[in-house]
């Protein structure tokens, strides 16, 4: 704070008057109203507004363009291991973002977290946490995986076990509440697998008590974004049957990959623009082992740009 004095104020007089008001600072001065500055430096309203114009301009610091530049935050990567996929998504997972996984049932979404988790685990250090919702977790997957692919032992494969945060919730409640604990987590990554499995449970009555709680579950994921989490959410499609142009811009188009029509999010309109990137996931008509992922909605990608994996043994690549 930059204590008032004479060369700022234009006299002893005045200095004192505002010192007996308990204005001692610059910043005193300026969130009084002019009314009562009147009254305390005997001043006209105008001279009080030119004196606070001169106290702005000479006590604020200033910043070029430039300095701005210096000090931007850089975005942080974290690759997901996975070639193709890192560069569909410009370099990785980036830090504060929300991603969809949205594919039919039994696509391979499932198969990529898994390949995905695996991959930063013996990469990074970050948390990983795992919240299931459908009580369909793995660990015999998991342990196929780290040892086709690294050909570790079983010693190794349970140190690498111990680092993985699995959290099994049965219903919506149990998962707004997991979340609200991970608020102390610097920098997780996390895996939601998979969100209608307890959200779809309130469609179809009257009152569709899910909406709030699916209110409340979105505002805890921007939470988390804004500790620099990444959010990867997996979410059911449905078959696409009319067309429609959002009001983003984001037009259903014909998938080259299956020869269908594009699915869409299950979880409704709601839902629709929470996510940061979105990814549809359809399955290759001649080869079920394989799947192609387009980029359907993203805040900083080329949208319907398309890459093909491979599920096999070592997971996904």
């Amino acid at each position: 704070m930059i204590r008032l004095k004479v060369p700022l104020i234009p006299n002893e007089n005045i200095l004192n008057n505002l010192f007996d008001k308990n204005i001692f600072t610059v910043n005193d001065f300026l969130q009084k109203q002019s009314s009562d500055l009147q009254n305390i430096c005997k001043l006209q309203c105008k001279e009080i507004t030119k004196l606070k114009d001169i106290l702005t301009i000479k006590c604020s610091s200033s910043i070029n363009g430039y300095e701005l530049y210096l000090n931007r935050s850089i975005p942080n990567f974290v690759q997901t291991g996975i070639h193709k996929l890192d560069n569909l998504l410009g370099g990785g997972l980036m830090s504060s973002n929300i991603y969809e996984f949205c594919g039919p049932s039994s696509c391979g979404k499932t198969q990529l977290n898994y390949s995905i988790l695996l991959n930063i685990i013996m990469n990074t250090k970050r948390d990983i946490i795992y919240i299931d919702s459908r009580k369909k977790f793995s660990v015999n997957r998991i342990k196929q995986i780290l040892k086709n692919k690294y050909h570790l032992t079983n010693q190794d494969i349970y140190g690498i076990l111990k680092k993985l945060f699995v959290y099994s919730v049965s219903d919506i409640y149990c998962c707004i509440t997991c979340l609200h604990s991970l608020k102390n987590k610097t920098e997780p990554i996390i895996f939601i697998d998979s969100l209608p499995a307890i959200y779809l449970s309130f469609v179809g009555f009257l009152k569709n008590d899910g909406l709030c709680y699916l209110n409340h579950i979105c505002s805890v994921l921007k939470y988390l974004c804004k500790r620099n989490a990444i959010i990867v959410v997996t979410n059911l499609a449905v078959k696409n049957c009319s067309p429609i142009t959002n009001n983003v811009n984001e037009e259903v188009h014909y998938n080259q990959c299956t020869n269908q029509l594009d699915f869409k999010p299950a979880i409704g309109k709601y839902w629709f623009h929470v996510p940061n990137t979105r990814l549809m996931f359809t399955t290759i008509l001649k080869n079920k082992q394989q799947i192609c992922i387009h980029i359907s909605k993203s805040a900083y990608l080329s949208l319907n740009e398309n890459c093909i994996l491979q599920i096999d043994d070592c997971g996904v690549s």
